[in-house]
Formats: structure tokens, sequence, C-alpha cells
């Protein structure tokens, strides 16, 4: 991600880049005027009462520090498919509801994290005992236990204080804007106890199901010209880390033009902004990242409950079948659902699949070392930000439906089929229609080669290509990174880390998209992901028949009174199938805090059947044609065809010979049919699946990785 070299440069560059101790402020804010004399840029803003402030204050009105660990608990809830709304209001806002404590000013101290936690219990207090606290924000700067203070923070700490001890009045411990204070909270009685917190992934429809409950922590990047917002719909382009925490507290689809926008309480005090408040555009500044619920209701909460083992179903061409699925609600308030069909998170509609190396199906890391041999990319005076332009493969490659014989290599960590100009350094998230599309993004960041390294290419001219970006660093020379990409004829992409690090491994782009932005796999995004010797693959396979296709859910949604239940129909439809096995996910949306989102496995399998006295689809030859996936952990699907009725035994033996499991054994009729193997009971190893019906025989080897 890149330094913004236009008006606004200086500012932004020091408020997104770091935020600085109060002791460090001073020095950096020098060497950053020097840069910025010595390259004859400027800014200028519209003086408001913040903008008036000095700059070494503005900066200090940020603080947030997201721990590792939560970015990656925050990485994996990203990817989950958006769910359907529960509630499909233009504008709900907790300040016409009375579910919004008074604006306050943290002043000049980093504490941001504070009082987005405290506010946003504040809130789940009103909403819930109809009784407004002013709970005490020096209790949590003084108090805490996880490191957060003036110089910068985290929410779990303040939630940990609430939920340990408990919350104090602001009277007992006044607001002093100092981490230096000493703590006094158990000297007084707490006045209020969390009972937990959830965390939201950042997607709209997430975090307006979840603002249902009450106002929703998030955090966002500050930019220069934010500091003097008056009011309307505010915008920027994303191209850095987070660096302040707020409270949503709820939401306009009207505002920006129709694109929508949050709206959020802000913590600079009530003569900042729209009397403390403020409208983001969805997705801007990256707001809605990291975000958290305080769960808090002295009535009791919802408790959902229903089966969450895999859905196993099996039915015969153009047949329809129906299961119950239960959902019960054991709690004390009423529980509202929806529920819907959605396809595996690490698969596209085009049919591209991603795997990495940690997961059983994935590549294996083997690096190519191509500098000694292949060409070093010339990009003359553009090593910071440059293109190669077209540079022929010497093949042609599938993409999407589309045929390239050439590449363009971007210093920035990534390759197009057809930009071959662009240098976006600003790393946004996958799919996104602006350029650069037809993208392979193994590592898309701000890289310079100004400070070393080289980008190498090499093609065999016939069937691979390989390219590698070797000991780049990035532009604030924070890591020094060795990775590349190996295309394979037709269609297969392969990204490999070598040396990556040590800083800057969280503010990248991993995945591919399409000719438009509209499709793609978005692997990481500015978070904990990539490591050294990791191997991602990108293949592609069928593209997948979406289940809300062969699946009809009824009732989709609806409330759950306490002590209650509903039986929803699931109805399987072969209509439209051909033989064969669909997978998917049923997915449970509810405000049960501790079950607010629960993917429920399906596998669909179309099997043979006769006809009028026919057989459907006769097969004309015996054979297994295909275990998926392979490697696997612990289920597979067995595919095969029988020329012939007869009885059928499907097993598994090792590689000793020893039986290892049946996995069917019975009379078939001559067709088509997929059978899962649920090997949960046997050890990890290599296995020959065995096929057998009469005099007829055949196997196929599969990997079991545990």
């Amino acid at each position: 991600m890149k330094r913004i070299a236009v008006s606004l440069t200086v500012i932004t560059m020091l408020i997104i880049l770091f935020i600085p101790t109060r002791a460090e402020i001073s020095d950096e804010v020098r060497q950053i005027q020097k840069m910025i004399e010595a390259k004859g840029l400027h800014w200028t803003a519209d003086q408001t009462s913040m903008m008036d402030l000095p700059f070494e204050e503005r900066i200090l009105r940020l603080g947030l520090r997201v721990p590792g660990e939560i970015q990656k608990e925050f990485a994996r809830l990203d990817k989950l498919t958006p769910p359907a709304l529960l509630n499909t209001e233009d504008i709900f806002d907790w300040r016409e509801l009375n579910g919004v404590t008074p604006v306050k000013d943290q002043a000049n101290c980093g504490s941001c994290w504070d009082f987005a936690a405290t506010g946003s219990f504040e809130s789940a207090i009103l909403i819930a005992d109809s009784v407004e606290l002013d709970l005490s924000e020096q209790q949590v700067l003084s108090c805490n236990t996880g490191g957060s203070d003036c110089d910068g923070g985290w929410m779990t700490d303040a939630y940990n204080i609430f939920m340990g001890y408990g919350a104090i009045d602001e009277s007992d411990m006044p607001y002093e804007a100092d981490d230096e204070v000493p703590c006094t909270q158990y000297d007084y009685d707490p006045i209020a106890n969390l009972d937990g917190y959830v965390n939201v992934a950042n997607n709209v429809n997430f975090i307006k199901n979840a603002l249902l409950s009450g106002p929703v922590t998030t955090t966002f990047t500050v930019y220069n010209d934010f500091f003097g917002y008056s009011g309307g719909c505010y915008e920027h382009a994303n191209t850095e880390p987070t660096n302040h925490a707020v409270v949503i507290v709820g939401w306009d689809d009207d505002e920006c033009d129709g694109a929508g926008a949050w709206i959020v309480k802000n913590s600079w005090g009530p003569n900042w902004g729209d009397e403390g408040y403020f409208y983001m555009k969805y997705g801007s500044c990256r707001i809605g990242s990291n975000s958290s619920r305080p769960t808090y209701n002295e009535s009791g909460y919802p408790e959902a409950n229903f089966p969450s083992e895999t859905i196993t179903v099996f039915i015969a061409p153009e047949e329809e079948t129906t299961e119950v699925f239960n959902i019960s609600n054991s709690g004390e308030a009423n529980l509202v659902y929806v529920i819907e069909a959605v396809n595996p998170a690490n698969q596209d509609s085009f049919g591209y699949i991603w795997y990495d190396c940690d997961s059983p199906e994935g590549p294996e890391y083997n690096w190519i070392d191509i500098t000694g041999y292949a060409d070093i990319i010339d990009f003359g005076d553009g090593l910071d930000d440059g293109n190669s332009g077209a540079i022929p493969l010497g093949f042609s490659f599938d993409y999407y439906g589309n045929v390239f014989d050439s590449i363009g290599i971007c210093t920035n960590g990534w390759a197009s089929f057809t930009d071959f100009h662009i240098v976006e350094y600003g790393n946004v998230g996958i799919p996104d229609s602006e350029l650069p599309n037809n993208l392979l993004a193994p590592f898309y960041d701000d890289m310079n080669l100004e400070h070393g390294g080289n980008i190498y290419f090499y093609t065999n001219n016939s069937d691979t290509a390989i390219i590698t970006w070797h000991e780049v660093p990035d532009w604030r020379q924070e890591g020094i990174f060795t990775f590349q990409i190996i295309l394979t004829a037709p269609n297969n992409i392969k990204y490999q880390y070598y040396s990556m690090g040590p800083g800057r491994l969280n503010e990248c782009t991993v995945g591919m998209e399409n000719q438009n932005g509209s499709l793609g796999l978005q692997v990481a995004r500015d978070e904990n992901y990539i490591r050294d010797e990791l191997a991602i693959a990108f293949n592609l396979g069928d593209a997948p028949i979406l289940p809300e296709l062969w699946l009809d859910i009824d009732p989709n949604n609806g409330i759950i009174e306490p002590e209650n239940d509903v039986d929803v129909s699931l109805t399987f439809s072969a209509d439209e199938l051909d033989i064969g096995t669909y997978q998917g996910f049923l997915r449970l949306i509810t405000n049960d805090p501790n079950n607010g989102i629960s993917d429920i496995p399906i596998i669909l399998t179309v099997g043979t059947a006769y006809i009028d006295n026919t057989i459907v689809n006769k097969p004309d030859r015996f054979v297994i044609n295909s275990i998926y996936p392979n490697p696997f952990n612990p289920t597979t699907t067995i595919e095969y065809c029988l020329s012939k009725d007869g009885n059928v035994n499907l097993e598994a033996y090792n590689i000793l010979g020893q039986k290892a499991a049946t996995i069917f054994n019975g009379h078939q009729s001559a067709g088509k049919y997929a059978m899962l193997w649920d090997a949960s009971d046997v050890s990890s190893g290599i296995y020959l699946v065995r096929l057998t019906c009469g005099d007829s025989f055949d196997e196929k080897k599969v990997v079991l990785l545990k």
C-alpha cells in the first residue's frame, strides 16, 4: 500500500503508516516534513475545530492495535458467504429507538478502542434495561491487563474488565485521558457486568443483522480529510490498514446517492462532525473490519438447537424428496432465524477452486528456483511502480473462459492477462471492478525494487511459465519477499512463498479475479495468512450448480418463541441434475449470541433408477470414475459405473492388502452411482478403493490425511 502523492500526502502517510507514541511524534513529524519539502508537496484542508488542533494532537485521537490472533479470527469470518437479512428496512437508527448514550470525547489519548467498547456496552444496557449508565473509560484505561493504553489498544481488553470485575460509574474514576492514573476500581462496586461479546464478519448483511440486537463496535482507516468532516456521506479509497475504533449505531441505504452508509458514533466530542456522528459509505476506509457486539440481557437470550451433522440425501433422476430440519428454542427470549442454501466458500460460480498446502486436498510446496536461468524483467524507470507490458507466454492459457498468450507483470506483487500498463499499489478486496482485472494476485501490495531485488520470468514455450519476485522489499522496507506464480497449461495456477517478511504480511491481497472484476476468489486480505513454505493452487472444476437450484426451504425465516420449535421442510429436486454428487451448505442465521451463524454440510447424490422398466443412463462400462476430494479428510465421494446388474462390493484396502473398510455391499442395478466414504475411524495413509461385481473389477488409489 502506498503513500499518496497528492495534497494530503504528509498527513495521510503519518496517520496510516503507524500509530506513534507521544514521545515519538515530534521526530516523526520532522522526518516527514523534510521529505515533503524535498518533493515540493503540500497539503490543505478546510479548518474546523478538529482541524484547528495541532497535527500532533489530531493523530493522538487515533489508537487502534489489532492483535495478530484477532486478525486471523476475523479473516476466517470475513470469508463467510453473506447471509440473508433479518431486517430489510432502508433505515435503521438506534438513536431513534433510545439505544444510544451521549457522545464523549477521548481527548489527547489513543483510547478510541476503550470508548468504542464502553459506548457499545452502555447501549446494550440501555436497550435491555432502559437505564442510561455513564461507565468509566478511565477504569478500562488504568485497570486493563492486556497492555492497551493511550498509545493504542484493542476492545477485548475493555470487554475483559466488564466481564471480570464489572464496570464502575464514571464518577468513581473520572476520565483523565492519562493511562498513568492508578487503578482504583476495587474501591467501588460494579454497576454492570457484561455477559460476553460476539465477533461480526465484515459484510453489510452480517453487520445489519448484528445491529438488530444493539450497536456494534468496528474499525476503519482515518485519513486527514476525515478530521474535518462536518456532515453528509464520507468515503475514501481503501489503501491502508485500520487505525481507529468507533460504534456503528445504524444504517441508511438512501445515503451516498443510494449506495448506503453506516451511521457511526465517534469519540471526538459532540462538537465534531454531525453532533459527534458521521455517515460513512458501506465498505469505505475498511469500515466494518474487526467488528464486535457486546452481549448483555438480564431477561435472557434465545438458544437455538438444531441438527449439526452432515445432511446426506440420495435420490433418483427427475425425482424429489423432502427431509425435515427441526429448529428449537430452549432459551428465554424469542429466536429469530433465517435459513438459506449456500455454495462452498473456496469455489466461485465459474468453477475455480482454491486450496493451500495445509488442507488435505491442497498442493505440495515445491519451490522452483529460476534465478539462475530466467530473464530479469527490465522495468526501466518504474522500479517503484512498474509494469512489464505484455510478455509472451509461449503457449495458450485458459482463464475464466478466455484464452491468453501473454501476461503483464507489476512490481506490486500481481500479474494480469490484459492490464499491461496499470501499476496499482493499493490492494483491494477480490473481486473488484476497478483495474487491474484478469488478475493473479500472489502478494498484492506496495513493493519497491528501488530498495533491491529482481523479478524473473521463465517459460519453456510449451506449457509452463514462472514469475518470481525475488527478495523484493515493500515500500516501507518492513519486509523482504520472495514468492512466485506458476502457470501450467491449460488452466492450472499455483502460488508459492519461499521467504516472506518479517513485516507487512498482514497488508496484502491474495487471490484471482476475472476480466471485469465481477467474479473471483479471495484467499486473504490484510490478515496474517502468508508464511514461508506455503503453496496455494487454483484449479478449474465443473461450474457448481448452486444449492438454491436443487434445494427448496420452507419456511426460510421466522420467529420461534421460548420452549417451542419449528419443522423446516428441505425439498431436494433432481429435475435439472445429471447423475452425480452435489455439495453445499445449509446456513442458519439466528439472533442466538452463541449460534449466530452455522453452516451444515449437504451432500446430494443423484443415482440410477428404473423409469417405465428402462434403465436411465445405462453405462457401457464398469469403472470407478473418480474419487473426490483426493487426498481427503475424513470424507470423500466415490463415483462409479456399473454396466450390469449384480451384487456390488465397494471396499478400501491398505498398502499391505488388509481390508480397512466396507463402503457398500449389496445389489445394484446397472447405472451410475456415487457413494460417500466416511473414514473417521480409519488411520491416515494410502488406500486402494476396490469395486467388484461378479467377474468385473476396478480399483483406484486414494490418500487419507488427518
